[in-house]
């Protein structure tokens, strides 16, 4: 986030920036949007950037800074393909490439490879913690669901984090999380930020009305983002059958697709109010502004977010929000000024959305909020402040080389005073001379 005060930017110079991520284009989630925004931020300033991802079969990327890794699928619905590191020649030679500063987006294989370059190249390592693992067991197979394989992914969570040199959290919520989890290393929050100018006009006001077919006047209730079932979008349609009840031209559209989605569909067939639910499937990001723009209250029913682009986007676009309470909306989403968080009750939640409905009012001053709110997201300014953890790191390699060269093989004759100082640039190094 950018600090409030003004103070003289620092140039920096050009740095060669690796990129590492288990997921990127063509796949659609928060992650591979906020690589891709990171990414173009990045050049932009002159910066050097490779992207490093799994392999995507017939999909051929329109820029020459992406390096393809060997992959396997590992879900069909939607297609997901995880890298495989290849052969230790292919891996070596992989870990030869020269960078300033690696930066991992996952714990996963690709991750893997960072930390192992990182080692080999003894370079700093940047992790930015995404995704609350232990949220996401159920998609391991098989096992996925069984507390051994929880009690592991809380283990691996801290672990695979522990291995970068920093962390970055996109909201204080994860930094909280991590602490909990016992990670040692120091903690960034940097929240996500957007294209803000893209979001805040519409190109095509009433698009997606007309190709719906619904009314100028009627108003349009809206989720985006994936369809899987940790979203509970089961739980919106069971809302909106409440809130259709006393808003007979009230519409629920969902912009996305998933694994959830069929069954999502199907439970929409089997309600009162099926022609009032539309399923648009995958947006592309360049349309996604005239979607918001036509929508009327963004609703979102996830307690698994870290810091969601969507709710940003919608916000950007002037969107009052209704969500259930998490504190991953913390800053985005403030109570009756905007929107509102509540707990995760049917009823409630229902209420909530057609109390709001019939103020018209309140609705666009809340957007009004909203707007203002979304100041604090730019793209340019987590460039900035990624720019500048990105220098501090490399600073703190360099140091930590340039002592350990100085330094005797045994630190611990050292007197204590000294040594102590010398182990918060080196840490564990007395531990590996023993």
């Amino acid at each position: 986030m950018e600090s409030q005060h003004t103070e003289q930017e620092m140039p920096v110079g050009s740095l060669r920036i690796g990129l590492f991520t288990d997921t990127y284009a063509p796949q659609v989630n928060g992650v591979s949007i906020s690589l891709q925004l990171i990414s173009e931020g990045l050049k932009k300033r002159g910066h050097q950037v490779t992207i490093f991802a799994p392999r995507f079969p017939g999909y051929k990327d329109d820029q020459s800074n992406v390096m393809r890794l060997p992959s396997l699928k590992y879900l069909n619905n939607p297609p997901i393909y995880v890298a495989v590191l290849g052969t230790p020649r292919s891996t070596w030679s992989l870990t030869r490439r020269h960078f300033d500063v690696l930066h991992a987006h996952s714990p996963l294989s690709v991750g893997l490879l960072a930390y192992l370059t990182a080692s080999t190249k003894r370079l700093p390592l940047i992790y930015t913690y995404h995704t609350s693992i232990t949220d996401y067991t159920h998609y391991v197979k098989f096992i996925g669901g069984t507390s051994v394989m929880k009690y592991a992914a809380r283990w691996f969570s801290a672990a695979s984090t522990n291995l970068g040199d920093q962390i970055v959290v996109p909201s204080p919520k994860f930094e909280r999380l991590l602490h909990e989890q016992k990670v040692r290393r120091n903690i960034h929050v940097v929240p996500n930020g957007i294209d803000l100018s893209s979001f805040q006009t519409a190109k095509n006001p009433g698009s997606i009305r007309r190709k719906l077919g619904i009314k100028p006047d009627a108003p349009i209730l809206l989720t985006v983002g994936r369809m899987d079932p940790e979203k509970r979008l089961d739980f919106v349609v069971d809302a909106f059958v409440r809130i259709a009840g006393s808003n007979p031209d009230v519409h629920l559209v969902f912009a996305g697709d998933g694994s959830a989605r069929k069954s999502i569909e199907s439970q929409a067939l089997g309600t009162k109010v099926k022609d009032r639910i539309h399923f648009l499937g995958m947006v592309a990001r360049a349309e996604l502004p005239d979607v918001l723009h036509d929508a009327d209250l963004f609703l979102s029913a996830s307690t698994t977010e870290v810091h969601p682009i969507s709710v940003i986007e919608a916000i950007a676009s002037g969107l009052p929000i209704v969500a259930v309470k998490d504190e991953a909306f913390e800053g985005m989403i403030e109570n009756d000024q905007n929107g509102y968080m509540v707990p995760l009750n049917l009823e409630t939640y229902a209420d909530t959305i057609s109390a709001l409905l019939t103020d018209r009012e309140k609705l666009t001053r809340f957007g009004r909020h909203s707007a203002a709110l979304s100041e604090k997201y730019s793209i340019e300014g987590q460039v900035k402040a990624l720019e500048k953890l990105y220098m501090e790191a490399i600073l703190q390699n360099w140091r930590g080389r340039l002592i350990e060269r100085l330094l005797p093989k045994d630190i611990d004759k050292i007197p204590g005073r000294i040594s102590q100082e010398i182990n918060k640039i080196l840490p564990g190094r007395s531990k590996e001379n023993k």
